[in-house]
């Protein structure tokens, strides 16, 4: 059964990985600053880098429309927000906690404090700084994550700590459940203290290079004890922290009138409320007309609910409530489940909890 379910999951994550692009940035803490660095993936694991602005990062994180929230500063932070069109970065505010990895997701900002108490995963205010604990990862673990980012394909933050035991973790947002993935990366040291998910993939920076190491992926359909790829190092002769994001390439084309197009055909959104009891609703964008499937399964695979099944003639927005019963009306127990939204051929899986 174990094996039913990572195998089921796997083919989850796979449909939502499939075909996505984007741009790796990164940047180091440094006095003074080395120039931020970008690079396609082409050609990865021997990517290339190009320079870009220079300023202190020590954490980073993209927004969906690709733009860059960017923090400095040790033991308080000033939050910038940079469009990666050449322009310089845009202060924000002054962060209420010290910020060393940053991670957006559901249209939240989530900052990782190393001297705040509790120690823990804050949701940061971008326009005032104002930060509020929202997962406690440390109390019980001393646990310390240097490195953050969130993932879309499965809805979870994932952390690499260099306390307690060091390796990669995913991070339940709502019920603070951590589940190591992998052990450290395979370098002679084993610290990163940069992170960005993208591609259902978790990239590793600042990885403490000065002795020529290299940054390390891990692709999360693997499943638990994969295997780690190096791939090039920008910042070889830094010893430093910093911070990374992986900028999705949301938009790509033109139309007849020349507006840019999805790449993605569809969009399907976080249900609200999450944690939910005893409804909650979800929230989907499509892009283009087609043959559309919104369902339910349970960890184990199994569908539990259609909740719609039919061909759609135009684009746009839609919505369907789950109740928390499947296709007979039986109120499903408490747990995990996965909605999936499917466009023809394009599947996009979410993850949901319902509590009884």
């Amino acid at each position: 059964m174990k094996l039913r379910i990572q195998v089921f999951l796997l083919v989850l994550l796979l449909t939502t990985s499939q075909g996505i692009a984007g741009t790796l940035f990164v940047g180091l803490e440094s006095s003074p600053p080395p120039p931020t660095q970008t690079s396609d993936l082409s050609g990865f694991p021997d990517v290339s880098w190009t320079p870009g602005f220079s300023i202190d990062v020590s954490a980073a994180a993209s927004t969906p429309d690709g733009e860059v929230y960017l923090c400095n500063g040790a033991f308080s932070s000033d939050l910038f927000k940079a469009d990666m069109d050449g322009h310089p970065p845009v202060f924000q505010s002054t962060v209420g906690v010290d910020v060393s990895g940053l991670a957006y997701g559901r249209d939240t900002l989530y900052g990782y404090s190393n001297y705040a108490t509790p120690k823990g995963i804050y949701s940061i205010v971008p326009s005032t700084g104002e930060a509020t604990l929202v997962v406690d990862v440390y109390t019980g673990t001393g646990f310390r994550f240097f490195a953050l980012d969130y993932n879309p394909d499965d809805d979870l933050l994932y952390g690499y700590t260099e306390y307690g035991n060091t390796g990669l973790y995913s991070i339940n947002i709502d019920t603070g459940e951590m589940i190591e993935i992998v052990d450290p990366i395979p370098a002679s040291n084993s610290s990163a203290r940069a992170m960005a998910c993208g591609n259902n993939t978790v990239y590793l920076l600042a990885t403490r290079g000065d002795d020529g190491v290299d940054c390390y992926a891990y692709d999360l359909s693997q499943g638990l004890d994969g295997q780690w790829e190096a791939f090039t190092n920008p910042y070889p002769q830094y010893h430093s922290t910093g911070g990374a994001a992986f900028i999705h390439d949301a938009l790509t084309g033109a139309d007849d009138q020349g507006l840019l197009i999805p790449q993605a055909p569809a969009r399907l959104m976080v249900a609200q409320p999450n944690p939910f009891n005893p409804q909650t609703t979800i929230h989907y964008e499509l892009f283009q007309a087609g043959n559309v499937r919104l369902e339910i399964f349970d960890v184990a695979g199994r569908l539990v609910r259609t909740l719609r099944n039919d061909v759609l003639e135009t684009a746009g927005q839609g919505e369907a409530v789950w109740n928390g019963r499947d296709d007979a009306g039986r109120e499903m127990p408490s747990g995990t489940y996965l909605y999936r939204l499917k466009l023809d051929g394009f599947a996009d899986t979410q993850r949901m909890t319902l509590v009884r």
